[in-house]
């Protein structure tokens, strides 16, 4: 057979076609292009821009929860460019990354990279700054350590090394450094307001969500206060591509922004009134038999009895003499009689008021915990949901149909919830949704919160929390104080308060720029910064945080990172990560830096490692069952390895729906019931829409008939809602300051986005010098005026740095009040009170 090659096929087809189709005879010169010849001294020049190169495959490391892979080209031992590598195991996660991840090498090599060690020489903040020696910083930060771990405690030193999972290895360290040391340390997933509250009162978890790719399992998908294809530009595919497949995407957000006008329907609720419009959705669901009854009987609190007279769950102790607080009690159908529950049971009631006869001979009325929800959903009918939000009943009823109809459907939700006083209500709400319908554990189902880069695919306790000794259970560990008492102080609702409060006199702030994003800026500027006496920051680059410091440590970009590895919320996978470059001036890693101090307090022997190497090494060697089987050497060579969990896609609690173990809550059970006291004094027992805190012009912090009866006089001094969003330019404060991205962020400096009528009120025209304020602060920036700002609202995009803001601060308007039920207990990232920071109200005028 004879064989034709490629280049033999393509002449004699243009010849063919040439000679039957075209009036044009081609000339044997038209055909030179195929023609291989000597002397193109321009492919020579173009083969000599790429000679040299080395590829690098590492994973940048912002708290953005993309956890993206980037090839870096690197020549001349200098990163030239990044590339997407598209070798994501699933192919549906390929390509990955965004305009950051591109431009990343520019940060690297930025103008405001810190290349030395520095002491400042003048006042905090005045950017007078002494060159130090390496041995001259770890020595004087070791003997300021020792002074005040001497005069006041050594918990008094305060570490705050934000989001682990961007860098088990560096971030992690921190964890080490305060444990072996027994430091202080910060929390940071509430204190960002990240933290659903609602899913730890729920489900006894710190937060579960769907990885991404199971949005193709998806029949009906609601976006909840999280702007997608801004902040979620990796994983926003996932939802065009559902619409291609005819699955509808809902989104929920007072703003009009890139989501909205990717969405097949825009829903617009007045802001901090989403917890009504979910317990509206439930209503209907319920009035029109949507519920899943089995469901909710096997699996959550529904069919657990409770006592009239106190609110509490009924136990075993009630019933019978050394009878266990710790069981809970149904009313069993086939004994007709009252009975210790048993997960997954078919038999329990799960509506009915029962007589209860106590071990004292009392006679008790007790109801299923699914009883008293139905009287209190019976409160939102569309009506009054409607009166409440803005949104119609009309539309009310006809979602809550669409979701409740659905084969399966899913709510992710964002830090649009989480960032308000009253967060956890609307997050319960939200998360009953998904229970009545039988959504939660389901795949293409489930209520996802989209927030920070929280999740550890891995067990990192030997790593953080050293063993004292080997087979031992004791571990040296750092004492908490949560950042918002660091901030605030203490209240007099405080967990643990006597043992946990403290003046905290040293702040070791670690890959977060704590100064420069902090809620309540202004009380931690002028009122917690002049009683801190020591400020060592690490940094890339000349942040807020560093500029605030008393000494500045140059450490290493992602790219001179040696070793690490990541993970991430939004997929399954643990990743590694290595250096691109070598490390660019004095800069050294976190983990040699912390060493360099152990050593001279003399824990060096107890925090061991010093090289990211071994590190690394350690953390997948003990790191449980998710990692077993994956080695340093394996995942060297692949690069990228899904861990060991199931299903695939994963959904949580899949398991516990269907009988195949309980949930971890007290119950055993998905608890839309909680019989803590605060719970009761608060009457936040069950899910229920209370209106902001400070944001609203009606009784703040009431149910709707109460409230509706009052008026805020906060807010009629400061009729705006204040709202800080995430942009797509920047990650926090991060790039913030890279040219290429600020020079694409509409002019390139902080806006007062407004409605064009509130703006018409104040005699406020686009482009006008504008002052939002109130009793906490202010912020100058000019102002734009967009129909897409719901009126009544102010806002602004978030991370400026403090040069870049003609005055004030973009957060100084922002105070955070703690919500008494966020202390019920106090689990570090866990459990502990959450920034409320879009509960917020000022005033805008003229500059």
């Amino acid at each position: 057979m004879r064989k034709i090659s490629r280049r033999t096929f393509l002449k004699g087809s243009i010849y063919s076609t040439a000679a039957l189709s075209s009036p044009f005879l081609l000339k044997k010169a038209s055909l030179s292009a195929l023609e291989q010849k000597e002397g193109h001294n321009w492919e020579d020049w173009h083969r000599s821009q790429i000679e040299g190169e080395k590829i690098v495959r590492t994973v940048d490391l912002p708290n953005c929860t993309g956890a993206c892979a980037w090839n870096v080209v690197v020549k001349d031992g200098v990163a030239i460019r990044a590339d997407q590598p598209n070798d994501y195991p699933d192919d549906q996660y390929n390509p990955r990354g965004c305009m950051k991840g591109r431009t990343y090498y520019k940060r690297v090599y930025g103008p405001d990279r810190v290349k030395f060690p520095m002491k400042r020489v003048g006042e905090r903040g005045s950017g007078l700054w002494k060159r130090i020696s390496w041995d001259e910083a770890f020595d004087f930060i070791a003997s300021e350590i020792k002074r005040i771990s001497q005069k006041y405690g050594s918990k008094t030193v305060w570490i705050y090394p934000p989001v682990p999972a961007t860098g088990l290895v560096k971030q992690g360290a921190g964890f080490r450094f305060a444990s072996v040391n027994s430091f202080g340390i910060g929390t940071f997933y509430n204190w960002y307001g990240d933290l659903p509250l609602a899913h730890p009162i729920t489900w006894n978890v710190q937060t579960e969500e769907h990885e991404f790719l199971d949005v193709i399992n998806t029949k009906y998908a609601i976006i909840w206060g999280s702007d997608m294809l801004e902040t979620r530009k990796a994983d926003a595919h996932f939802f065009t591509d559902a619409q291609v497949r005819g699955v509808k995407v809902l989104y929920i957000s007072p703003y009009y922004d890139s989501t909205a006008a990717m969405s097949d329907e825009w829903i617009r609720p007045r802001p901090g009134t989403d917890a009504a419009l979910a317990m509206g959705f439930s209503h209907v669901i319920v009035k029109k038999g949507l519920v899943k009854g089995d469901y909710v009987k096997k699996t959550t609190c529904g069919p657990l009895l409770v006592r009239k007279d106190n609110g509490k769950y009924l136990k075993e102790a009630d019933l019978v003499s050394g009878g266990s607080t710790k069981n809970f009690i149904v009313w069993d159908t086939a004994i007709k009689g009252p009975k210790v529950d048993e997960y997954y049971s078919d038999t329990a009631a799960l509506e009915g008021t029962y007589s209860i006869i106590t071990v004292k001979g009392e006679r008790l009325q007790c109801s299923t915990a699914y009883t008293l929800l139905l009287e209190k959903i019976k409160e939102y009918d569309p009506k009054t949901v409607s009166e409440i939000t803005g949104v119609s009943a009309k539309d009310i009823e006809r979602i809550a149909t669409e979701y409740g109809l659905a084969e399966v459907a899913s709510i992710w939700a964002g830090t649009g919830i989480n960032h308000w006083y009253h967060g956890d209500l609307m997050g319960r709400a939200t998360i009953l949704m998904g229970i009545l319908t039988g959504n939660v554990g389901q795949q293409g189902g489930g209520v996802s919160p989209w927030a920070g880069q929280y999740r550890m695919r891995l067990s990192p306790m030997d790593y953080f929390f050293p063993l004292k000794e080997e087979g031992k259970p004791d571990r040296y560990r750092p004492i908490p104080l949560d950042t918002a008492y660091v901030v605030h102080g203490p209240t007099e609702t405080m967990a643990d308060k006597e043992k946990l409060w403290r003046q905290i006199r040293a702040i070791w702030p670690a890959g977060g720029n704590l100064l420069g994003q902090a809620s309540d800026q202004s009380k931690f500027i002028k009122e917690v910064l002049p009683k801190i006496e020591l400020i060592v920051v690490p940094e890339i680059q000349m942040s807020t945080t560093a500029q605030l410091a008393d000494i500045v440590l140059p450490v290493v970009s992602w790219y001179e990172l040696p070793m690490d590895i990541t993970t991430t919320p939004t997929h399954m996978y643990i990743q590694l990560v290595q250096g691109s470059i070598k490390p660019l001036y004095e800069a050294k890693t976190d983990l040699e830096i912390y060493y360099e101090v152990c050593k001279r307090l003399g824990t060096g022997d107890i925090f061991r490692f010093k090289e990211t190497e071994e590190a690394s090494d350690y953390l997948l060697k003990t790191g449980g069952p998710l990692v077993k089987g994956i080695t340093l050497d394996r995942l060297k060579n692949e690069k990228c390895i899904r861990v060991n969990a199931s299903p695939n896609p994963f959904a949580p609690f899949y398991n516990e729906v269907r009988g195949k173990g309980k949930f971890t809550t007290a119950t055993g059970r998905q608890e839309f019931y909680k019989d803590e006291n605060r719970f009761l004094e608060y009457k936040e027992q069950l899910p229920v829409h209370k209106e902001p805190h400070k944001a609203t012009p009606y009784g703040p912090s009431k149910e709707w008939k109460e409230a509706k009866e009052e008026r805020n006089p906060l807010f009629q001094k400061y009729p705006l809602v204040y709202l800080a969003r995430h942009c797509r330019w920047s990650i926090h404060s991060s790039w913030r300051t890279t040219e290429a991205l600020v020079k694409l962020d509409d002019t390139g400096e902080p806006l007062l986005e407004m409605n064009p009528s509130d703006a018409e009120k104040r005699g406020i025209k686009a482009g006008d010098w504008a002052v939002a304020y109130n009793e906490f602060g202010y912020v100058k920036a000019r102002a734009k005026l967009r129909e897409s700002v719901p009126p009544g609202a102010v806002l602004i995009y978030f991370g400026w740095w403090r040069h870049q803001i003609q005055e004030g601060h973009w957060n100084a308007p922002v105070s955070n009040p703690i919500n008494p039920i966020h202390e019920i207990y106090f689990n570090p990232n866990v459990w502990g009170p959450v920034s409320g920071h879009f509960d917020q109200v000022c005033e805008v005028k003229r500059a």
